[in-house]
């Protein structure tokens, strides 16, 4: 694919609605990409208890469980992909799900807790998208985003092919193709996250690399020669006068 072609697939909301991407195989709780997620997630949301929470880029719902077991009474998921908020619907009754791109949401400041896994990487504007969060959030509020680290998304691991295209800003268009499909991202060091979330208003509480866990490596041996390698990294913002 040409840089136009992986920047329109890595931006497109409907991108995990292609027929030739099974993402259910991947995307679904208990799968070990999930639990990979979640393991380094509980502990921060389980720290901070909040009580109204809105997912950004829910797939398939598989945070639910764990913002309500959090001590979250109200749960928003917000999934622009049809097939995947059919899903979450499904398995989370109690989960609102918004089939919608997250910027048009046009919902108050209410959420004191944001979550964002691995959605952002499809985001073309990252000031826009901290800024739209921004107006998600209650004063007080926190927001949880796990980003895809760019030295493992451009090596080469498993076998699996992939291509890029390095952008002028130093992010680089990725498309991997996985035993369930090709997916097409924008992977981004972890400073244009923290600048953009900077220029947005928020402060930066803490960066996390997130590794392999004893879980994923019993999962699949492979991950044991990436033990020590950041697979994605797990960052805490909050608007920067609740700091």
């Amino acid at each position: 694919m040409n840089r136009d072609e992986l920047l329109r697939r890595a931006t497109d909301p409907r991108q995990y609605d292609s027929e030739a991407l099974d993402w259910p195989r991947e995307g679904m709780a208990g799968t070990p990409a999930m639990r990979f997620f979640e393991s380094y997630l509980i502990p921060e949301i389980d720290r901070l208890h909040a009580r109204r929470a809105i997912d950004i880029g829910c797939g398939t719902g598989h945070l639910f469980p764990l913002l309500h077991a959090g001590g979250a009474g109200r749960v928003v998921g917000v999934e622009p992909s049809a097939r995947s908020a059919a899903i979450a619907r499904r398995e989370y009754p109690e989960l609102e799900v918004i089939e919608a791109p997250f910027q048009d949401l046009g919902l108050a400041r209410e959420f004191d807790l944001a979550v964002a896994v691995m959605s952002f990487e499809h985001q073309p504007d990252l000031r826009a998208a901290f800024e739209a969060v921004g107006r998600l959030l209650a004063p007080g509020g926190v927001f949880l985003l796990v980003a895809g680290d760019m030295a493992f998304h451009l090596s080469p691991h498993f076998g699996l092919p992939h291509e890029h295209v390095v952008l002028p800003d130093g992010s680089v268009l990725v498309a991997r193709t996985y035993p369930h499909g090709t997916i097409c991202d924008i992977v981004r060091p972890p400073e244009h996250y923290e600048r953009a979330g900077r220029d947005a208003g928020f402060a930066l509480r803490r960066r996390l690399a997130m590794r392999p866990t004893s879980d994923l490596i019993a999962s699949d041996a492979r991950w044991a020669g990436l033990e020590r390698q950041a697979i994605a990294h797990l960052f805490e913002f909050a608007v920067a006068d609740t700091v």
